[in-house]
């Protein structure tokens, strides 16, 4: 398996954890402008040599990036990430922490949906979307089609340890419902608390059951959230499934 990370609070001490990584892999790091997020794959070079470096952009006002979100900030946004070449990760969450975005923007729903698919359409080779698993949320997303029929790698977060037993079992089968796994990767977690401050924490042992799930299912790419809560317990997890090399 192919196992990278995401890190939504770049702080030294995260980025750091990476010396308890002794595979190659990749960080999609979250940044509020190029700038930013230019100064941080610097510093995550010269910890971990050969690690590649993803832009995880963070829309100012929605966080998120949805048709929800204000038109002039997607297309300030797609415009930056048009000036490099870097991978990225479009996140394609609904403005959760600002509800009323969807009052807000409802007028805007059309034209935004239309900026966010040229974008992906015109950057599918460089770009990883996060998405919503087959749950409740996700089939909503699905019905308003905040899913774009765009051949990109699209990272589905089944991020257990936030799901109900029953919810568990019926994502699994979303999960298996999905022939070509080629263009997916999984996400895993979440080994630690991430913007909305109170997410339940996966226990190693959990991970390690969510990891040959994936394994069994023929997933061949995972990446956990986040980069930040690895310790050695998780490391001692996660080496019995990477690909070495």
């Amino acid at each position: 398996m192919q196992i990278d990370f995401y890190e939504e609070f770049p702080k030294k001490e995260n980025l750091e954890k990476l010396k308890l990584v002794k595979w190659k892999t990749r960080v999609f790091v979250a940044a509020k402008s190029l700038q930013e997020f230019q100064s941080l794959e610097r510093e995550i070079k010269k910890i971990k040599r050969g690690t590649e470096v993803a832009y995880w952009p963070i829309v100012p006002n929605s966080y998120w990036i949805s048709p929800f979100s204000n038109t002039r900030d997607l297309i300030k946004l797609f415009k930056e990430l048009d000036s490099i070449e870097n991978q990225l990760l479009i996140d394609l969450e609904l403005p959760l922490k600002k509800p009323s975005y969807f009052i807000k923007n409802i007028l805007r729903f059309r034209k935004n949906k239309k900026l966010i698919k040229q974008f992906l359409e015109k950057n599918k080779s460089r770009v990883t979307t996060a998405e919503y698993p087959s749950t409740v949320v996700g089939k909503l997303v699905k019905i308003i089609g905040l899913n774009y029929s765009i051949d990109y790698e699209r990272s589905i977060m089944w991020y257990t340890s936030m799901f109900p037993k029953w919810l568990i079992k019926s994502s699994r089968k979303g999960l298996q419902k999905i022939k070509d796994k080629s263009n997916y990767s999984v996400g895993l977690g979440t080994i630690d608390i991430g913007i909305m401050g109170n997410e339940p924490i996966l226990v190693p042992k959990k991970l390690e059951e969510d990891l040959n799930f994936c394994k069994e299912t023929a997933f061949k790419k995972i990446i956990i959230f986040r980069l930040g809560g690895l310790n050695k317990d998780y490391i001692e997890v996660l080496n019995k499934f990477v690909k070495k090399g």
